[in-house]
């Protein structure tokens, strides 16, 4: 919903609500750039209930362009050498920054590490104008382990070089074949699992692999509540001194596709989102605010909640 970001012209506030949860009080800003909250928390709830195969009936569309909820787990460097939203050097080492998709077809009640607080990006076919895309390069149903896999994206297991290869590459191109290498007895699964290549230049072939990695969810699986992984393009470098790769110049805040902040619903994630809100706000100009959305995570559907009294900046 291209409509969401307006400009707002508001008077300063004077005074502020007293925090009965003696968080930081909001800061009242004056001229900003503001993410409409509740109607954010209405599409991510569209957008995570559409149960599409792909978008506009093609094929070289995939479902990730127009539906479902891309979403990243964070915690805050503690040398603040880069921004929660931007790559980490392992990320730009690695040529890749590991994402999780989140549909009502593809739900799961776990993130990686016991994480409770992140972002979500804007699907690319309804991100404002402004906004660079992204790019996604592979799928996988559950988390791929892909900090053992190497320094590539969409890399294969040094254990499982055949099998976790690119899913066409091993021979899978449905979800009953991955599932196949996923249910053999011994080793790792999450290792041996191939990935679903759905980089652009596949064309036709990239909505069917994509769509195959959420139907593979759907298979009789113990760990089906645990996270998938998407693996997205690093798009900066945080410490480059080099333009034409560092974040501030070439990929500027303002450019980047963030649609919340947000945390998990009975956590103590509130307060890191707060804090990234706040540092995302400062590094914008113009200024802009993001919403924090409370996440809660669960087996019969997600829910996605915009709360005022939650926000560290209000417009």
């Amino acid at each position: 919903m291209r409509q969401i970001i307006g400009f707002i012209l508001i008077a300063v506030l004077c005074g502020c609500s007293q925090d009965t949860r003696q968080l930081p009080a909001p800061t009242i800003t004056n001229i900003v750039q503001s993410i409409d909250g509740p109607a954010i928390a209405a599409q991510l709830s569209t957008l995570y209930d559409r149960k599409y195969a792909n978008c506009n009936n093609s094929n070289s569309q995939p479902a990730f362009l127009c539906s479902g909820v891309i979403i990243r787990v964070t915690v805050k460097d503690p040398d603040n050498k880069y921004k929660v939203w931007e790559p980490s050097p392992i990320s730009v080492k690695q040529g890749m920054v590991t994402f999780s998709y989140l549909r009502s077809d593809s739900n799961f009640i776990r993130f990686a590490y016991g994480y409770n607080n992140g972002y979500v990006l804007f699907p690319i076919f309804e991100a404002p104008t402004d906004k660079s895309d992204l790019q996604i390069l592979c799928s996988y149903p559950y988390d791929a382990w892909s900090h053992t896999r190497g320094d590539t994206p969409c890399a294969a297991h040094a254990s499982y070089p055949a099998q976790s290869q690119l899913c066409q590459n091993a021979g899978v191109t449905t979800a009953e074949q991955w599932y196949e290498v996923w249910k053999l007895p011994g080793g790792s699964p999450n290792q041996r699992q191939c990935g679903f290549d759905v980089r652009d230049e596949r064309n036709a072939l990239a909505g069917p692999a994509f769509y195959q990695s959420i139907r593979a969810r759907g298979l009789p699986n113990p760990r089906n509540e645990n996270h998938n992984e998407i693996q997205i393009k690093t798009w900066c470098d945080p410490t480059s001194a080099n333009p034409a790769t560092s974040c501030k110049q070439s990929f500027p805040a303002n450019k980047f596709p963030i649609m919340a902040f947000f945390y998990l619903n009975g956590s103590a994630g509130l307060a890191d989102a707060q804090y990234n809100q706040r540092d995302f706000y400062n590094s914008t100009n113009p200024k802009v605010i993001v919403p924090i959305i409370r996440l809660t995570l669960a087996s019969s559907g997600t829910t996605f909640t915009y709360i005022q009294a939650d926000q560290a900046i209000l417009p």
